[in-house]
């Protein structure tokens, strides 16, 4: 069923590019690259046409933040699902591949109602979305993907853990701390090609202010839409001002307000940059030829998708902001806000920027170049001897931090958002890395014979994916500490604030009190653990979860459970409103990210296979071939986070309390093939108005 359907969509989409494509007005061949700002047709297919030169420009490649999706004469966001096309540069070919990909429009006047189902030129990453504390979010979803067949999507699915339904979507907003039932972050809905929806978030007013996303999430076509493209920033703004009294924080504030230019009503120096794992495969139209000078990439199926070497088998790069090697501009020793989404599925990131010795008057082509050369393994000493730009993390998954942290490796897992203050001290060009890990830190290890994308295996010893031009200013160089102690002073807080920022110190913009007290020691304690276990039988190819540290039983999203917990056949962890748990989290077999929706947890400690906690903040404890401090979990304890990398045998202890917002909604594997497979378990929070023993979401039955 699953191979008619892929042919299905296969022809379908194709037929679409020939008729689109080479039906009327032929559009000419362009010398270069299109403009983003000013996006043109594609070229044809058949005929592909190609920068004259192997690297790309500065101009075709500038990376800046993601369009600000703009409100409707309604007040509603609306966003559009439909076929974008737009070009990627390919590091391995040196060329321009056509990409033919689902996706969000930047701006909805792109859309022709006159050619519904054709594909749209728009850039290759969804809006940005701004949202205030105290407001209700509108969106309205509108499915503009082709309408598919019963053989591509059944009416009867026999089984929801095959994927299906590749034109079908819905929308998480992942991190939000919002309702998931009815019209708001409700991942049990579904909108298939030429329906709309109007999704409504209310966003409290004490809502985390900070760095979030969006993204499809529906079952069985998630990872096929993530992949592609679908996925954008999600802001939540925050103007509280934090309260002292007698030396004392009464009340915490929004680190936002250190940032926001209220002259201009503005948020200045903020970099907004969604890393997206785009996969696609080369198909010519015309023919079944993957020849990459007549490339058409299209992202049709799971067969690139569902293999744990899927990403590192076909040497993707990760983009910035749709932009493969793309360049950034910052003016010198100016603090910058960098707002850090991991939205891909199939890769980890270890973000390391490096300063270019001499190269203050190097060309976009000769930076690339000399960044490129320092990524071969043997050229490792010479790439650790280039200094190392240091990364002042003051934020995770969108939840302010009590303390900055000052690293230069920064570790990405799919789902992971960092806020961090980056300056440049020097006129020099700077590459942006993605490093080879150990390989247990990295997505799909230690399986046997494990193929990461920078294994250590893989001859490269790090991965360029961008660059930064930095222009020479008037800027006096400042610490991260002196700047936000002198943002302090600006905007008149007082001087205990200011003290505590000059030592780095955020508590008083933290928003989650400590889980970790000794009154809620004694809470846990008294109640059963909540245990999860990321599973996988490879004889049988069966993804899934463990809930009983006793069972070995793998049980997959869905799948028939007649113990305790089951609502209508089905395991439904239930959690009750108001309480405060203990979770240990792990994974039999592999690595694999752990989110969960709604409620965000508190790091209590993690434990490596020996028993030595490695979540403290500069732990000793070494680990892998070459002994350095464990870069994974380094300083997370204490740390609120709504996704966590867990590697095999290890073990995450964290706590969460369900203040609010009863109903279903989810916990799974972010490698999204994964969920989509089955690794994904419905958690339920109820006991006050809603009942424990509720049906199930009508998708889910």
């Amino acid at each position: 069923m699953l191979k008619i359907a892929i042919i299905g969509v296969i022809a379908a989409v194709l037929a679409l590019l020939l008729q689109s494509w080479k039906g009327g007005n032929n559009p000419s061949n362009p010398s270069n690259p299109s403009n983003p700002s000013h996006p043109s047709n594609p070229s044809n297919p058949s005929n592909p046409s190609h920068p004259a030169h192997p690297l790309p420009t500065a101009s075709d490649t500038l990376i800046s933040n993601p369009p600000l999706l703009q409100k409707n004469a309604k007040g509603k966001y609306e966003l559009i699902v439909a076929y974008k096309s737009n070009k990627l540069y390919n590091p391995n070919t040196g060329l321009w591949d056509q990409v033919l990909l689902r996706g969000y429009l930047t701006k909805p006047s792109l859309f022709d109602k006159k050619k519904a189902g054709d594909y749209v030129n728009d850039l290759l990453v969804g809006p940005q979305i701004r949202v205030k504390q105290g407001e209700t979010l509108a969106i309205n979803l509108n499915n503009q993907l082709p309408v598919e067949s019963a053989d591509t999507c059944p009416h009867q699915v026999e089984n929801v853990n095959e994927p299906h339904c590749f034109n079908t979507t819905n929308l998480h907003t992942h991190g939000l701390w919002v309702s998931p039932q009815g019209n708001s972050d409700n991942v049990f809905l579904k909108f298939a090609p030429q329906e709309k929806f109007d999704y409504q978030y209310k966003i409290e007013k004490n809502h985390p202010a900070g760095t979030y996303w969006y993204h499809a999430h529906l079952h069985g076509s998630t990872a096929i839409q993530v992949s592609s493209g679908m996925a954008g920033p999600l802001i939540v703004e925050g103007s509280r001002v934090p309260k002292i009294k007698n030396g004392k924080i009464t009340e915490t504030g929004d680190i936002d307000i250190l940032w926001k230019d209220k002259a201009k009503n503005s948020d200045q120096n903020e970099n907004i940059l969604l890393f997206q794992q785009i996969q696609y495969q080369c198909t010519n139209p015309d023919s079944s030829s993957k020849d990459p000078k007549n490339c058409v990439g299209l992202l049709e199926d799971y067969s690139g998708l569902g293999a744990f070497t899927s990403w590192g088998d076909n040497n993707y790069y990760t983009s910035i902001n749709g932009k493969i090697l793309g360049e950034m501009k910052v003016d010198q020793n100016q603090f910058n806000r960098w707002r850090m989404i991991h939205g891909g599925i199939r890769d980890t990131i270890g973000l390391m920027i490096k300063e270019l010795p001499n190269s203050k008057k190097y060309t976009a082509a000769q930076t690339i170049k000399a960044c490129s050369e320092y990524q071969a393994a043997d050229k490792k000493a010479q790439f650790d001897q280039l200094k190392s730009l240091t990364v002042n993390t003051i934020a995770q998954d969108g939840l302010t931090m009590n303390h900055v942290q000052s690293r230069t490796l920064s570790v990405f897992q799919p789902g992971y958002r960092h806020d961090a203050m980056i300056a440049f001290p020097t006129t020099n060009k700077y590459c942006i890395y993605d490093m080879r890990l150990n390989v247990d830190d990295q997505i799909n290890a230690p399986l046997p014979n494990p193929q990461p994308q920078i294994a250590p295996t893989n001859p490269l010893n790090a991965q360029l994916i961008g660059w930064v031009n930095v222009n020479a200013s008037k800027v006096r160089g400042q610490t991260a500490a002196e700047y936000l102690k002198d943002q302090a002073k600006k905007i008149g807080l007082s001087k205990e604030i200011q003290t505590q920022l000059s030592q780095l110190n955020l508590s008083a913009f933290t928003d989650h009190e400590s889980l970790m007290t000794p009154e809620i020691d004694q809470a846990v304690a008294a109640r059963p653990k909540q245990f999860n276990a990321f599973s996988i039988n490879f004889a049988t190819g069966k993804f899934g979860m463990r809930h009983d540290e006793s069972d070995r039983t793998i049980i997959s999203y869905a799948d028939l459970f007649e113990g305790p917990g089951a609502i209508e056949g089905q395991y439904v962890r239930q959690l009750a409103l108001g309480q405060t748990d203990e979770w240990e989290i792990t994974s039999d077999n592999a690595t694999h990210p752990f989110h969960i929706h709604v409620n965000p947890f508190q790091i209590v400690k993690i434990l490596d296979p020996r028993g030595n906690d490695v979540s403290v903040a500069d732990n000793d404890v070494k680990d892998g071939p070459e002994g350095a401090v464990d870069s994974q979990y380094r300083g997370l304890k204490g740390l609120f986070k709504d996704t966590i990398f867990v590697k095999q045998g290890y073990r995450i202890i964290a706590r969460s309390k369900y203040k609010k917002f009863e109903g279903d909604f989810v916990q799974h594997c972010h490698i999204l093939d994964h969920e989509d497979q089955g690794m994904m378990q419905t958690v339920r929070i109820c006991g006050d108005k809603y009942r424990c023993d509720s049906s199930l979401p009508a998708f889910q039955r």
